[in-house]
């Protein structure tokens, strides 16, 4: 449910068929017209007595916020009226200290809030001084930040080494105090990144996602501010209670504030803000400013209940009979009577024992006997409707918001948790891990939930644990690999994708067998940009192809596979999504060591049609050593996915496997250290065996491996600072005679802290369909530093014995480099039998934002998808950076040029963001992708942004504009589109008692419908509210709307097209107040529309004027009385109407009103409804909570 705060008015929205809700404000006497009804010795003057003055109401008032400070010592507890601290009326030996409070607050711009049901949880992360790159050796003071000191029991530092072999691994720990400092010198590792852990009194953690040290921290932090920012990665730690925010301004740079006990920096502008998290109970909110001529200190008492709740509920029952009546020949007249009603509500609140419990429902106007059906199911008209906040008027003059509290795609929302327990019904994101081949991510309408125990493991892990989902998709799932470019930029496949849908992480693969080595998801803003409409990934920092594998190796770029792989949801142009999915996962921590697991997944969607089941073992004996057993089996096809070796240009569509097919998998590691030696080092093994027609998001086994086996054992030791050893060998095969088994060792002797000296041994053997044979390869390694800037080496191989397959001689020289002022160089070049490689990287950062990227890579083995080379391959550059060329601007740009023999590609991306004052800004992107191939054709592609805000007292706007032109051939495959996007919206305060607001989508789209659909859409409102603020006499709402809709855009993914429409729709209601009793009010309206079923029918009109005016009579708390007359005059049927509507209600109570009523005329003032059956006499129920 959306609830709009603050909600000042709503009585210009409702159906005056239903006899109006009349929630109108009563005037004062002020308003009424007679201005010297003013209080005289505390008495209204004659002539100003009130007409209800003789109605006696109760009404409920909320529990004070204050809290009881008890009886003042030695005489009876009285009562006081106290202005600004003074004590009028009452006994004045009792003291209003809150009051007192306030009033020390306001005169020092300080503002005290306390929130009983919103709890958000913040931790983070900071390192002090100016953003650099950290590395081995440094050191790094960390700073951290939350905002729950108040259940933190401890707290660290973690240093993870993320490259550590056999997988990420904790180098360093440094204690640390909650919102508190530890510098750390940070040890030796490949990958350093820093976790900030959290711990409360029973064990639980939480901790932040990891930061990388070796590239500067740029989100902008400064240093000893309260940032508000939030890095949680895992949260297990139960919050409950309430939060406290102390904000303020107008403090002096020379003063420093004291809140809660803590220090608080004020910025630049004089202002600061602090919110803890505490449990239920009160507490003296202490504020202290000093420095700058002025001390003050001051408290404010604030209690944070244990249990609270906010509710908002109405009912609106009618019942009546419908005269149904038509004109001409063809007049039909009817009589029914009919029971309709309403019923809509909101809540949320926390109970004693810790239960939040969120729920909302709304039935629309049904049949009663239909009210309570069909409550589970998906609205798609309800779910538009909730699209649109501005659904009746695009603005009502009161500065409204609107937040999602209970997202739902129908007509009911429950979410009822406890800690990290919770069952939801409504729109979420279901998610199940922990089985090594099934794993989720949707999006989805329906039941989902999570139940764990409150015992725990000494790792802070719940016991036990079920995790379940049962629902509708919303869309349908997209997965796509890209093999890392050396760039950043990628292109996605599909356009228009759903906001926030996307899961990013960089996959670590077995370049022969595909076995997933390593997984590494990524956070939006900090390591990604999306562009939703142009489907464009943008990394912040660029993505190498592999990763250096061991010593000896067969090309220069051979090595471990680097992927962006990237899922996201996207509602499909054609097809149905009536379909269901199922999912659940059960585990349970036996012992502190073991953990058990089942998992299993239905997907019915019609495009999929899967079920998966799996189960899997762990025994982990320390965070070094560990064994696993995993098992899936799926049956059906599920979803397939999609591949890209250029960043999205060329991309290979690989359909799900067919059939039903089964994998399991066991995996074993054993650190040194806990085998008793005092070395470093450790063994692992694995043995995987995959049958055909086995799929997943992470593997598709197909009729052409068939079922496939591998398994293999690695090693790596340090049995001092100066040896280090490994050995390691994978074996791979499948059921069509193909396999592949590399096994070697390497030893790797540091002479002295300068000079070093590796060698190694690898054999091969290999049959498939492009080499069959052995081999056996020795390589050699001299590494020499000059110092603790720069690093050379020379290496050389040559094969010892072979059989079938080439040989595999090469020798080359490479290092990197520091040259000072923020260079790096790095750069290898070699020659062998296979050809000339190379490979160069210059880097150049700066501590204000700026850093600059070049690299050249030439691999004489590389393959190009399904491309098969023809000519010279000649490598591929990848020229980029960012710029912060003033305070104002910042630029971002990227090429990436592949030429691979007469396959010639190239991928630009440029950005700027320029910000000229605080109160404008502007950015500009433009992406280019060419293809140039003289065999498969040619291919452009050209997409362009261009965005504007704006925001002031007055004015807040913004626009943007998305275009994208593509013309050519992909392997025999015309891929020519076109797309023309803008979207724009702005909000005027013109004065305190007017806005003015507007808002355009516009679409122009020439596509093969794939990714977007074929046509035109433009639609524009505007809107203008006068709400007088002391005198409120006049109040009046306009709005027009243009829709021009060429799409016939579909519902909910359904088959069907909707209606094709051009239409104009004017609207204009006023109300005026002639008395503090006596409303008038008007309302005209017209409809100038074109329609057909669809674009090949030809569009009739049908235009239609509306004019409503109304007396109302509404007495507080007594009687609301309704008079109406309305005319319709239909222009294409030459026909005008004349009626009128009457209404009598009652209140009863706080929240009750009985109303009477005829309607005189069969139409309606809603210009959409065509169906003339709103003539009789109905009786109106209203119920308001």
């Amino acid at each position: 449910m959306k609830t709009k705060t603050p909600s000042l008015t709503t009585r210009l929205a409702g159906s005056a068929a239903m006899g109006l809700a009349l929630s109108a404000m009563p005037a004062s006497p002020q308003q009424a017209g007679n201005a010297t009804c003013a209080l005289v010795d505390g008495v209204l003057p004659e002539g100003c007595d009130f007409a209800n003055e003789a109605t006696v109401v109760r009404t409920p008032v909320g529990a004070n916020t204050e809290v009881e400070t008890g009886a003042v010592p030695g005489v009876s507890t009285g009562f006081s009226i106290a202005i600004d601290g003074e004590t009028l009326v009452g006994d004045a030996r009792v003291e209003d200290a809150a009051r007192r409070a306030d009033v020390a607050l306001a005169d020092a711009d300080v503002q005290v809030r306390f929130d009983g049901l919103e709890i958000n949880p913040r931790l983070d992360v900071e390192i002090a001084g100016d953003p650099q790159a950290y590395g081995p050796g440094d050191s790094a003071e960390f700073i951290s930040r939350t905002n729950y000191p108040a259940f933190i029991e401890r707290a660290e530092m973690r240093v993870i080494d993320m490259r550590a072999r056999g997988g990420p691994r904790t180098v360093a720990v440094a204690p640390v105090a909650a919102n508190g400092r530890v510098s750390l010198t940070l040890p030796e590792g490949e990958d350093l990144a820093v976790v900030h852990r959290v711990y409360d009194k029973a064990g639980r953690f939480d901790e932040t996602v990891p930061l990388p040290l070796s590239v500067a921290d740029d989100r902008g932090f400064r240093e000893g501010f309260e940032e508000g920012s939030d890095n949680l990665a895992r949260q297990r730690i139960p919050l409950s209670g309430g939060s406290i925010t102390v904000f303020g301004s107008n403090v002096a740079q020379a003063e420093t504030v004291e809140v809660l006990g803590e220090d608080v920096r004020p910025g630049p502008d004089g202002k600061f803000v602090i919110q803890r998290i505490r449990p239920a109970g009160t507490y003296d909110v202490e504020v202290g400013i000093r420095g700058a001529g002025r001390n003050v200190d001051f408290a404010r008492t604030v209690t944070i209940p244990g249990s609270e709740w906010f509710y908002v509920a109405t009912a609106d029952l009618t019942f009546g009979q419908r005269e149904q009546s038509g004109e001409g020949d063809a007049a039909i007249e009817s009589s029914e009577s009919y029971a309709q009603g309403r019923l809509a509500f909101y809540a949320k609140g926390k109970t004693k024992n810790g239960v939040i419990i969120t729920a909302s429902a709304d039935t629309g106007n049904e049949d009663l006997e239909d009210i309570f059906r069909n409550l589970d199911e998906k609205d798609p008209r309800s779910l538009l409707d909730r699209f649109d906040p501005d659904l009746y008027y695009p603005t009502y003059g009161d500065d409204s918001t609107v937040v999602e509290n209970a997202p739902t795609s129908g007509k009911f929302f429950l979410r009822v948790e406890k800690e990290q327990n919770y069952f939801q019904w409504g729109n979420g994101q279901a998610s199940l891990a922990g089985n090594y081949f099934l794993r989720n991510e949707r999006t989805v309408y329906g039941a989902e939930g999570r139940i764990a125990t409150a015992a725990q493991t000494s790792g802070g892990e719940p016991r036990a644990e079920l995790t379940f989902y049962a629902a509708q998709p919303d869309n349908l799932p997209q997965r796509e690999i890209f093999q890392g470019t050396g760039g950043s930029v990628y292109f996605l496949q599909r356009q228009d994708i759903s906001v926030g849908s996307e899961t990013v992480s960089i996959q670590v693969r077995d370049e022969v067998s595909g076995r997933v080595i390593e997984t590494q998801v990524l956070v939006y803003g900090r390591d990604y940009a999306v562009n939703y409409v142009q489907g464009v990934i943008t990394l912040a920092a660029p993505l190498s192809a592999t990763i250096t594998g061991g010593l000896v190796s067969s090309a220069p770029g051979e090595g471990e596979t680097v992927n962006l792989v990237v899922n996201y949801e996207f509602t499909p142009t054609t097809g149905d999504l009536d379909g269901f999915s199922y999912g659940a996962r059960a585990q349970a921590w036996v012992t502190d060591q073991l953990r058990v697991g089942v998992t299993g997944t239905t997907e019915e969607t019609g495009i999929a049609e899967q079920t998966s089941i799996g189960a899997d073992i762990l025994y982990r004996y320390s965070e070094g050593t560990e064994v696993s057993l995993d098992y899936a089996k799926t049956e059906g096809p599920g979803f397939g996915f999609s591949t890209s070796v250029d960043g999205g240009l060329i991309v290979d569509n690989i359909d799900p496997a067919e059939g039903d097919g089964e994998a399991y998998r066991l995996a074993a590691r054993v650190d040194f250290k806990d085998l008793g030696f005092e070395s470093e080092g450790y063994f692992g093994a694995y043995y995987e065996h995959r049958t055909e027609g086995f799929s997943t998001l992470d593997y598709q086994v197909l009729a052409g491996t068939g079922d496939e086996t591998l398994w293999g054992i690695y090693g790596e030791g340090r049995p001092n600072e100066r040896l280090r050893w490994a050995v390691y060998y994978d074996d791979y095969e499948n059921a069509v005679g193909d396999y592949s088994r590399t096994g070697g060792a390497e030893l790797e002797y540091a002479i002295n802290p300068r000079l070093g000296f590796a060698v190694g041994i690898e054999h091969t053997d290999k049959n498939n369909s492009t080499d069959v044979g052995r081999r056996t390869d020795a390589a050699l390694r001299l590494t020499f530093a000059p110092n603790d800037r720069a690093e050379y080496y020379v290496f050389g191989q040559t094969t010892l014995d072979r059989e079938g397959l080439d040989r595999n001689d090469r020798y080359g020289i490479g290092g990197a480099v520091e040259l000072g002022r923020g260079w790096t160089i790095a750069g290898e070049i070699s020659e062998g039998t296979s050809g000339t490689g190379g490979k160069l990287r210059a880097e150049y950062t700066k501590d204000d934002a700026t850093s600059y990227y070049f690299g050249y890579e030439l691999d004489p083995g590389r393959e190009y998808g399904s491309y098969t080379l023809v000519g010279e391959d000649r490598g591929r550059f990848v020229l980029g950076g960012t710029r912060k060329v003033s305070d104002q601007v910042r630029m971002f740009g990227e090429n990436s040029y592949d030429i691979f023999g007469g396959h010639r590609s190239l991928t630009s991306a440029y950005g700027l963001e320029y910000t000229p004052s605080d109160y404008v800004a502007y950015t500009f992107a433009y992406e280019v992708g060419l293809i140039r191939d003289s065999i498969n054709g040619d291919f452009d592609r050209n997409a362009l942004s261009f965005g504007v805000r704006y925001e002031d007292d007055k004015l807040t706007a913004r626009g943007r504009i998305e275009a994208r032109k593509e013309r050519g051939v992909i392997s025999s495959i015309g891929r020519d589109a076109d797309t023309f996007l803008i979207t724009a919206d702005a909000r005027y305060k013109i004065s305190e008692e007017a806005r003015l607001v507007f808002s355009l989508d516009a679409s122009k789209t020439e596509t093969d419908q794939s990714s977007v659909l074929d046509g035109e859409l433009i639609d524009l409102t505007l809107g203008y509210a006068y709400r007088p603020v002391l005198d409120d006499r006049l109040n009046v709402l306009v709005r027009y709307r243009f829709l021009y809709d060429d799409y016939g855009q579909q519902i909910d993914g359904s088959d069907t097209a909707g209606p094709v429409q051009t239409s104009h729709v004017f609207s204009l209601d006023a109300e005026y107040d002639l008395s503090k009793t006596w409303t008038i009010g008007g309302k005209l309206g017209a409809r100038l529309s074109e329609s057909a079923p669809s674009s090949e029918i030809e569009k009739q009109q049908n235009d239609a004027y509306l004019a409503v005016a109304s007396a109302r009579y509404h007495l507080v708390h007594n009687w609301d009385i309704l008079l109406e007359a309305r005319a319709l005059h239909a222009v294409q049927a030459e026909l005008t109407q004349y009626g009128a509507l009457a209404a009598v209600y009652r209140h009863v109570g706080n929240n009750v009103k009985l109303g009477v009523g005829y309607n005189f005329t069969s139409f309606s003032d809603d210009l959409t409804d065509l169906v003339q059956d709103d003539k009789g006499l109905f009786l109106n129920v209203i119920a308001k909570f």
